[in-house]
């Protein structure tokens, strides 16, 4: 079994499995038809030059003339005899013409009588009696032209070859392509046929082309649908700190830019792994059948123009890339050179600074010609090399056919199907691309699927009842998930009921988690979290976060109606219930005035609110389910003083009974709440009243004086 991620991602997600081998059978039927009308265009062409005749044997080249008289000799003399007899009844003229023996040399009216019976024969054997009938018949009733009995001019002229066997079986059972219409003309109904053929060809092409797009389409977007899906749910059963492990914007990516490159790679696949091989050896075997020798020294010449200008122009490639890079780096100390001119006038740095510009500007400079150089040579050079090989090879060509050895129809067909042979070549190289960037979004998705989820419920778990003694953290050690970074170390404080407490610290990442542990997002490393003296670990997870509501503001906001995005769709909650909500957290102001009140759309992509305001939908969605803890990330960035107010009138009334947890911001929230705890690199080195930290604790006070700094200047302390 093939262990490749890619691999097992399909196994586990592409089930739309009869569209996936209808889209293989389409990409296979596409390669053929293409083959097939190339051998529609042999015949057309060759229709086109000869216009039908058969020739006459003094229109043969030497080479052919002496191949007939190897197959005449070579023919049984009863069949000789019969044959000529059908063109003449003179004794003395059939056996002269009947013989096997070149000498005296007959004449060459005496030959042509031969060439006739010898394709009189031919045609019976490789098409059927009638038609060497009606080659005999065009023939005895000639009006000086050569006969035209469309695919039977091929078939005559190679009938000692594969084409000749090949198109004679097909026309024995096909009389349209040959059979004399009234005028003794078969050109007409084969030249219609080859159209109808060629049309029905193409249109087949076109639906099979079509489908081959849609089916991969619909396999595509299946496996894509189900890998996102996949991708969602493990999300939400990841704990904060475990999607944060390769940066907040992991998920994201992996659901879309890593998706799509998967369903790229499918959808190459299903297109391309089929069509391209069939079509590539079906155009190589055309071109060696149409002519071997010629088709090996093209093979030859390919040859050499990947290993001379194929290498030579991958050299400068390689180097343009490197070069690239190189470029970026320098470009980069340019940017900071102009970004030191204060630096530089302050400190007199003039002529040194000139100097590193001047030397940047230099290393620039080759390194842009290196890049240059690069793109300019590599095209040009494989294009040039392979202009070469195809004048040598159009040399040749043109040598066999003036020789006899190979028809025009042959050249163009070879031609056309050696400039067809690089459209699969172009596709099959872009579709390992494809692959390659869908195997390594495959090996990303699989290893974040393969990622620890969130605390799972135990199977005895137990009911939590509401909080109403005190949430305790015993010597609690957790480590972020994938890194191995140590956030919190042995961590130990209790918080009464229905008290209010900040926590502080230079890290958001280490304050956050201490909150995420409550709701379980994630189980500590060591160590536990007991509610009413109750492990957390063995609580059920619907009991606990009843009880737990977190407004962070990360997660202010959704895409959504006002009313949903404070009920989250929760058809407990009634519009009244949702009202009140918004009232206690003053919110109802400000919905009333959009447009459509609580049906009005807001988030990213629907009405603009304010930072303040949607701080206080989040803060009535914590409100409308009445939770016993309530955390409160309080907004690092500029919020006005209106909305500050309103928050404080809303703790103040909704805060009674609660037990509240804020990762504080304000100085003013600091002096309200009963207790601060202080972290530093994950231990809890302070606890105590802003009062006593204030006055005992250095560490505090240079943090809260970098905190208040910043949010003079609007910023925020992440």
């Amino acid at each position: 079994m093939d262990a490749t991620a890619f691999n097992r991602l399909k196994r586990d997600f592409q089930k739309a499995s009869v569209e996936k081998w209808g889209g293989v059978a389409c990409s296979v039927g596409v390669a053929v038809c293409t083959l097939l009308l190339l051998v529609i265009l042999y015949l057309f062409v060759d229709l086109l030059v000869w216009r039908g005749q058969v020739p006459r044997f003094a229109q043969l080249t030497a080479s052919r003339q002496q191949e007939f008289a190897r197959e005449w000799a070579g023919r049984p003399e009863e069949e000789r005899t019969e044959a000529v007899r059908r063109l003449t009844s003179q004794e003395p003229v059939l056996k002269r013409l009947a013989g096997a023996d070149l000498s005296p040399a007959p004449t060459l009216a005496e030959w042509e009588l031969r060439w006739q019976a010898g394709l009189y024969l031919a045609l019976r054997e490789r098409v059927s009696g009638e038609a060497a009938e009606a080659f005999l018949s065009s023939e005895l009733d000639r009006s000086g032209e050569p006969p035209r009995l469309g695919a039977l001019s091929l078939v005559a002229r190679e009938r000692n070859r594969w084409v000749g066997r090949v198109l004679g079986w097909l026309t024995s059972w096909n009389g349209w392509a040959w059979r004399p219409g009234p005028g003794g003309d078969g050109n007409t109904a084969y030249l219609n046929g080859l159209f109808l053929l060629g049309f029905a060809l193409a249109i087949l092409r076109g639906v099979l082309v079509n489908s081959m797009a849609y089916l991969a389409a619909v396999v595509t977007l299946d496996l894509v649908l189900r890998t996102r899906r996949a991708i969602y749910l493990h999300t939400y059963r990841l704990g904060s700190l475990a999607v944060r492990t390769s940066g907040p914007g992991e998920p994201v990516e992996l659901f879309t830019k890593q998706a799509e490159a998967v369903g790229n790679a499918v959808r190459a696949a299903l297109t391309c792994d089929f069509r391209c091989p069939v079509l590539f050896f079906g155009l190589l075997t055309l071109i060696l059948l149409v002519n071997f020798w010629l088709a090996v020294s093209f093979i030859l010449l390919a040859t050499l123009v990947w290993l001379i200008g194929g290498q030579i122009a991958a050299h400068y490639q390689r180097e343009g890339r490197l070069a690239s890079r190189q470029a970026a780096a320098t470009l980069a100390l340019l940017v900071e050179s102009l970004g030191l001119m204060r630096l530089v006038k302050c400190y007199q740095m003039e002529r040194f600074n000139q100097a590193r510009v001047e030397r940047q500007l230099a290393e620039s400079a080759r390194s842009g010609w290196r890049v240059l150089r690069g793109d300019a040579l590599s095209q040009p050079l494989l294009g040039s090399v392979a202009l070469i090989a195809g004048i040598a090879l159009l040399y040749l060509a043109s040598r066999s056919v003036l020789a006899g050895e190979f028809n025009v129809a042959g050249l163009v067909v070879m031609a056309v199907a050696l400039i067809c042979l690089r459209l699969p070549v172009a596709d099959w190289f872009e579709s390992r691309s494809l692959i390659r960037r869908g195997r390594e979004a495959a090996e990303a998705i699989e290893e974040y699927l393969n990622r620890k989820g969130e605390a799972a419920e135990a199977a005895d778990a137990e009911y939590l009842p509401v909080l109403t003694t005190r949430l305790e953290f015993r010597g609690v050690k957790l480590e972020e998930p994938g890194t191995g970074r140590k956030l919190l170390e042995n961590v130990s404080f209790s918080v009464p009921a229905g008290s209010r407490v900040a926590v502080v610290g230079p890290d958001p990442l280490e304050k956050r988690s201490l909150v995420y542990l409550i709701p379980r997002f994630l189980d500590p490393t060591a160590g536990e979290v007991r509610i009413e003296d109750k492990n957390i670990r063995w609580v059920t997870h619907e009991s606990l976060r009843a009880q737990v509501a977190l407004v962070l503001q990360d997660d202010w906001i959704l895409t959504d109606t006002v009313a949903n995005n404070i009920g989250c769709g929760d058809p407990q909650f009634t519009l009244p219930q949702i009202i009140e909500a918004a009232k206690l957290a003053h919110a109802h102001q400000f919905i009333e005035r959009l447009p459509y009140g609580y049906e009005s759309l807001v988030g990213p992509l629907g009405h603009s609110l304010t930072p303040g305001e949607r701080f206080r939908l989040a803060l009535a969605r914590a409100l409308l389910r009445d939770p016993s803890i309530l955390i409160i990330e309080e907004p690092s960035g500029p919020i006005d003083d209106d909305t500050l107010a309103l928050l404080d009138d809303t703790l103040e009334r909704a805060g009674p009974g609660r037990t509240i947890i804020f990762l504080a911001q304000r100085m003013s929230t600091l002096r309200s709440v009963d207790r601060v705890f202080v972290l530093k690199h994950g231990h809890l080195v302070a606890s105590g009243t802003h009062r006593e930290l204030w006055q005992t604790n250095e560490y505090y006070r240079r943090l809260q004086i970098v905190t208040d700094a910043r949010a003079e200047l609007g910023g925020t302390t992440e």
